[in-house]
Parts: C-alpha cells; structure tokens; sequence
C-alpha cells in the first residue's frame, strides 16, 4: 500500500465509518471503499509479488522461481496481479484527490423554472491533428478545437434562453487518442495525434472546465456526464475524475460519476438519455431504456441522442426519438481516405417540463 492508503485503512481500523474518513481526509466516499477493497486483496497475492520483486503495475500473472534468503531454499511463486481497469481508476481518483477547487460561480438571478437546455457534445476527438490538404477539410489541432468550441458556446448562447437547469452531455470521443500508442483500442487504426497524451489530457481537462464555468454562468443547475467512447474508453475517465474533484464544493454544478455506457435524466414528462452509439443500434437501445429506465412510464416526451458515426440522422423508433448527432470535430486522413467527409456541428437543445422539445439552436461550424 501506498502511505495515503494505509493512512485510510489506519482510519478505519481506529474509528470503522467510511463517511467519517471522507470527511476527514477530504475524498470521496467511493474512494475510500475502493482503497479498503485493494486491502483486503488475498494477502497470498501480495506476499507473492513481494517475493518476486515485480509490482502488479507491471505483473499480470506467472510463475518464478525464488530463493529464499535466510534458508536458501529454492521456492516457486505464483502471482495475480489486480485487473488493470481497477488500478487505473483508483490511480486516477487518487492523482486528482487534491485538485483546485473551483471558484464559486455564480448562476443567474432570474431564470425560466419550466425548461432544461441540453448540451450534447458529440466526438470532440480533442489531440486530433488534420491538414485541410490532406483531408479536403479544414485543419485540426488543440488550439483549433478549443477556438472552435469557444466561438461555438458563444453563437448558440446566444440563442439559448436562461433555462433553470442545464445537461452537458460529452458523448463519447472527447479524446481522440487513449493513450500514447495513438492506435484504436479495438481495431487498432493509426491516429494522427496533436501531441504527447499527457499535455492532450492536461488540455482537455481545462478546456471542460472552461466549458462548464461558461454554462454555469447561464443556468442555476448544471448537471455533466462524460461517456464512454470507443477512441477514449480508459481516457474518458480523466474527465470525470477531474472534474468531480473540481466541483466538489460547488452549489449548482453537479458532476455524475455513473459507470455505465448509458446516460439518463427526467425533467417533468421528457426522457433525455444519450450513448455513444458504437455498441447498439437504435432499436435496442429503446427497447433497453424501456426495461431499466424508473421514469419511463412517467414520461411522454423521450429522445436518445448518439453520436459515433459523425452524422446527422433521426427518426422515431417506437415511442423514442433517436437523434444521431454531427460529430464536432473535422474528418480526419484516415476518415477522408475512406471517403468520409461527414458535416460537424454543435447545439443546444431546450426542453419544456409538459411540452418536450420546444427550441434547438445549432452553429454548423463553418469556419
């Protein structure tokens, strides 16, 4: 263990209350659960890596053969290590443990109770590098996404009323990379990437953030939920992360730290629910929401919004409106060399607690 994980363990075994140690220590309390799991791993587990001298960071399983020092005997070992996803979430709850908290931000005076504006951002692919000769596009880079963007949030606020709540959902590919081997995770297609991982994932962290200051300056609620995408499906975590450490004191800024693929949130008779859209076609997806939603019956109005395919396509699938939304960055050389050259765009969405939708403001993102 790690001197702040045995500080936590040692809390517990002294005054045995996981909230009381959230408290004291500042964290979250799901974070304090996940340290006291890793303690009570099979110590056979530990002791095995101990006596084979290698971490489980860099140990998956295996067999090696050690002498014991005092005896000289000859022993073999065998160790497991812990599945990667559950170390590399808890390094990334403990790296960002001590982030700055936000200043407070202050939400509008006045604001119109009966609507919700929804911010979907779909494949953002942030650390993506395009040449406009090489795809037939235009060029594409950090700076370039994060200018984008801000002129973006610029034009539809404008257009946008002072809803009281507001949903920034990031849809999936906000990075364009999963970490520096800059390949796919499943199909492992070459990316062509801005710069190291590290500086696209520091970038991008305070790129949301500025993102979210700019909506909560608008709306008296906020409510954000980073999905999973088949770019970034470790990387995505960052944000989440990040961001929930920042907000951790705020009033009306609400970061939702759901593990699963699938977002979901009533206002009044409206479903809003969004996916990445790579794992399940529109069909199954509603017939899914249908079984595990607890506002389906309460609602009238519903609409799944996806992403994914970098293009714009819709239509009523039973009783669901399914929304597959432009990508908001540019296609890329692999994108352009199979003859994608897909339309972006980026918009708000307002919805009435009885009526449902009742506005969309969009910016093309014709630059």
């Amino acid at each position: 263990m790690t001197p702040h994980q045995k500080k936590v363990v040692d809390l517990y075994k002294e005054i045995g209350n996981k909230s009381e140690i959230a408290r004291r220590l500042g964290l979250h309390e799901s974070t304090v659960r996940q340290i006291l799991i890793r303690a009570q791993q099979d110590p056979g587990i530990t002791q095995a890596l101990e006596r084979t001298g290698i971490s489980s960071e860099n140990a998956k399983h295996g067999w090696r053969r050690v002498q014991d020092p005092e005896t000289g005997n000859w022993d073999s070992v065998f160790w497991k290590a812990p599945q990667f996803a559950e170390t590399f979430i808890e390094q990334l709850r403990e790296a960002f443990e001590n982030i700055d908290r936000a200043e407070p931000i202050e939400p509008p005076e006045t604001v119109i109770a009966d609507l919700c504006t929804v911010y979907p951002l779909m494949d953002v692919h942030f650390g993506m590098l395009a040449d406009k000769d090489e795809t037939g596009a235009v060029d594409y880079d950090i700076k370039r996404a994060t200018e984008d963007m801000r002129l973006a949030f610029a034009k539809i606020g404008a257009l946008t009323p002072k809803s009281a709540k507001a949903i920034l959902i990031v849809g999936g590919d906000f990075f364009h990379a999963n970490d520096q081997t800059n390949v796919t995770p499943a199909h492992k297609h070459p990316l062509d990437t801005d710069t190291r991982h590290w500086k696209v994932l520091q970038a991008g962290v305070n790129f949301l953030a500025e993102v979210i200051e700019t909506i909560a300056g608008k709306h008296s609620a906020v409510s954000v939920r980073v999905l999973r995408g088949n770019h970034d499906p470790e990387a995505h975590k960052v944000l989440t992360f990040a961001m929930a450490q920042r907000y951790a004191g705020s009033a009306h800024v609400r970061i939702d730290e759901d593990p699963r693929d699938l977002f979901m949130a009533q206002w009044g008779r409206c479903l809003i629910s969004a996916h990445h859209g790579d794992k399940a076609p529109p069909e199954r997806l509603t017939l899914y929401l249908s079984d595990v939603c607890p506002y389906w019956s309460e609602t009238r109005h519903r609409y799944c919004f996806t992403g994914h395919v970098h293009k714009d396509q819709s239509r009523d699938v039973g009783p669901l409106r399914w929304e597959s939304l432009r990508a908001f960055a540019p296609p890329d050389a692999y994108a352009a060399g199979m003859g994608y050259a897909g339309r972006r765009a980026m918009q708000a969405l307002t919805f009435h607690r009885r009526d449902g939708l009742v506005l969309r403001a969009i910016d093309p993102i014709e630059r």
